[in-house]
Parts: structure tokens; C-alpha cells; sequence
């Protein structure tokens, strides 16, 4: 139990700004905020002395404030802790108005929290990332001094968020970038290796029907540039295709599936939506994947193949079709840039679609559908 001494007594407080500065010097180093705020709230019993405490991160999806660092006592007091609406507590006033907020006796407090027994209770702002709530069994035991080093802690915490976000941002920058150097060296590769054995093609159809005056020549030579258009195309749908999706949104897999197949060339093929679902993803990005898987089905499968979407109970999806499906040794394989089966592709289907769930955080996987045919499934892994 805490014993708050008189504002005018000798309570130790430079001892424990003392001690607040190296758990602020902890928090410095922290990698995530959610470190931070576990940091913080040991410093908020081993230094304050409280054991009742509560950080809450702000989630701007969804609009809440989430506990994130809860102390033993306050659990085994009040039970596990949920996610607060906006509006629905005093946290959220401190909050939004960034103002610290002190009750000497909880009782007396106006929200929509339920609360027994007796106690005071202390709310600081942590600026954009959220609250922190430090509190006591007594009335009347949050003193002057409390308030002052309660201030001093909160602004330690926000400094020390702050430093982890940028750093967050500074790591996500440099896996971008990575992630773009890795396909300038794959565009690299395509323009030395796959352009140019169709070009040195054409060249040398060109220049035979130049010696002969044969046209068809030239038609063996304007097959070579064909060839060279569709891996044009495949570059730059790599190349757009590979940046993170920052914003996804709920979209209807079923009304994306069949924008998707109106763009398959195959009257003969078919395609089945199992159950409709909602899939978070970018929509137009979300099409293309489906284009190209439902172009693979029929590539491998025929133009008869039938094809069916489903949707996975974690909020993922997978495409079926019943062709002759992927050897089990060549699955993992399946996705790498150039490879492919079909004697006229290009190579790149799957590997866009591989760059796709990437950009989306999904995991992908192949295996055997129902029908003996290809089974791909894509699953969020963030």
C-alpha cells in the first residue's frame, strides 16, 4: 500500500528524478514503443511507487486506446484489461485534450467504466501515442511532488516513443529500399539475360531476309519482338507491384474474382466463388493477383479448367483449379522470376503474384487442391 507524504515534507523526489533518468536512459534504447512502454511502467512502481498502472497505446485503425503495459496488481484487482472507445473514459480526455488529469477519490469520476471500492488515480498524456494511468487503493494519496514527476515521466516516454518510431520508420525505409535494389538487380538480370537472346533472335531474322528477301524472315523476327513485348510488360508490372500496400481496405473477394476473370481469354473455363468474404488489400492490386493466377490456371490447365476462389478462415483466400497441378518438387520453385512450364510464357505470372502478397504482408503457399489440381493460398502473416 502507498503512503503519500506531505507536500511540505522531504520525500525524496531528487532521488527519484534521479532514478527516473536511467530508466529514461532504458527507454532511449527501446526498439518499439510497446518497449518503451513496458520500461515505464516498472519505472512507474520501482520508482513512484505505484503499483496500480496502465499505458495505453493509441491505434489509429481502429480508434481505440489499448492496454499495452499492465501492472499485476491492477489485473488482479479490475481482471484483464480491454480496449477503450473514443469517449468512453477519462484516459480519453486526457488524451484528447492533452491535459494531466488527477482524482483524489475515483469514485467521483464521470465515464463509463464501472469501478469499486476506493482509490486515486493520476492520467498523463503521451501525446500522439496514448496515456498513462497511475493510480492508488487510498483517496487522497497523489501529492504535489507525484504530480511534477508524474509530468516528468510522461514527457520521457513521449521523447523515447518518439525516438522508436522514427527509428521504426528509418528500418522500414531501409528494407524498402533493399526490396528495390533487389529488383533492379532482377531487371538487371532480365535486360542482359531474357531481352537479349529474343533480340540477337530478331536481329538475325532481319538481317537473313535481308540477304534472301524472304518475308517470312520477318515474321519469325516480329514473333521474337512479340516476345520481347510480353517481358517489357511483365517488368513493369514487376515494378509496380512491389512497393508495400501502406492502406489496405475491406474489399468483397467475390465481386474482385469475377472483375478479375472477365479479363480471361477462355470461354470454355469456369470459375467458382465458393462463399463471399470481406479481404483486406489494395482492390486493384488484389485483381491483378487474381489475374494472374486464373491466367496460370488456364496456361497449365486448359481452357477448360475450372477454377474456384474460397476464402480461408484467417482472412486469407485461396485459388483452386483442376489441372494437373505442381509437382511437389517444383513448388517452391513455382514463384521465381522466369520460371515456367508452358512453352510461350514469360515466367513473371507467379512471380507478380508473389510480389503482390509480399506487398500485402500475406505468406503464400501451393499445394494440391481437391481435385488434383493446383492449390494456392494466401494467408496474412501481419
Amino acid at each position: 500500500m502507498r503512503q503519500a507524504p506531505p507536500d511540505d515534507e522531504d520525500d525524496g523526489t531528487a532521488e527519484k528524478l534521479a532514478s527516473l533518468h536511467g530508466a529514461t536512459r532504458r527507454m532511449m534504447h527501446a526498439d518499439s514503443r510497446e518497449a518503451v512502454a513496458d520500461i515505464a511502467a516498472t519505472a512507474a512502481t520501482d520508482v513512484l511507487g505505484f503499483s496500480l498502472h496502465t499505458v495505453r497505446l493509441y491505434d489509429p485503425e481502429n480508434d481505440v486506446l489499448l492496454p499495452t503495459a499492465v501492472s499485476p496488481t491492477v489485473e488482479r484487482l479490475a481482471g484483464e484489461r480491454r480496449a477503450y472507445d473514443r469517449g468512453e473514459t477519462i484516459q480519453w480526455r486526457s488524451f484528447e485534450d492533452e491535459t494531466l488529469l488527477v482524482f483524489q477519490d475515483i469514485t467521483e469520476i464521470d465515464d463509463d467504466v464501472p469501478r469499486s471500492g476506493e482509490g486515486s488515480m493520476l492520467v498523463a498524456p503521451l501525446d500522439d501515442h496514448g496515456v498513462v494511468t497511475l493510480g492508488s487503493v487510498r483517496k487522497d494519496d497523489i501529492a504535489r511532488a507525484d504530480r511534477e514527476l508524474a509530468r516528468v515521466l510522461a514527457a520521457n516516454v513521449e521523447a523515447a516513443m518518439d525516438r522508436a518510431r522514427r527509428r521504426a520508420t528509418l528500418s522500414e525505409r531501409t528494407a524498402r529500399l533493399e526490396r528495390q535494389n533487389e529488383r533492379l538487380d532482377r531487371f538487371a538480370s532480365i535486360v542482359s539475360h531474357d531481352l537479349r537472346n529474343p533480340l540477337n533472335v530478331a536481329r538475325g531474322y532481319v538481317d537473313l531476309a535481308r540477304e534472301t528477301g524472304e518475308t517470312d524472315d520477318l515474321e519469325n523476327a516480329a514473333d521474337a519482338l512479340d516476345r520481347i513485348d510480353a517481358l517489357v510488360d511483365s517488368m513493369l508490372d514487376l515494378a509496380r507491384e512491389g512497393e508495400a500496400v501502406d492502406d489496405p481496405e475491406p474489399v468483397r473477394l467475390a465481386t474482385v474474382a469475377t472483375e478479375a476473370w472477365s479479363t480471361v481469354d477462355a470461354p470454355e473455363a469456369s470459375l467458382a466463388v465458393e462463399s463471399d468474404a470481406d479481404v483486406r488489400a489494395d482492390p486493384e492490386r488484389l485483381r491483378t493477383l487474381l489475374e494472374n493466377c486464373f491466367r496460370n490456371s488456364v496456361d497449365h490447365g486448359g481452357e477448360d479448367v475450372r477454377v474456384a476462389v474460397e476464402p480461408l478462415p484467417d482472412g486469407g483466400f485461396a485459388v483452386t483449379d483442376d489441372g494437373p497441378g505442381v509437382d511437389p518438387d517444383e513448388r517452391d520453385a513455382v514463384f521465381d522470376r522466369g520460371y515456367t512450364t508452358a512453352n510461350d510464357g514469360t515466367g513473371f505470372g507467379l512471380a507478380i503474384v508473389r510480389d503482390i502478397a509480399d506487398a500485402h504482408g500475406w505468406t503464400t503457399a501451393v499445394t494440391e487442391s481437391a481435385g488434383g489440381g493446383a492449390r494456392f493460398e494466401f494467408v496474412p502473416s501481419r
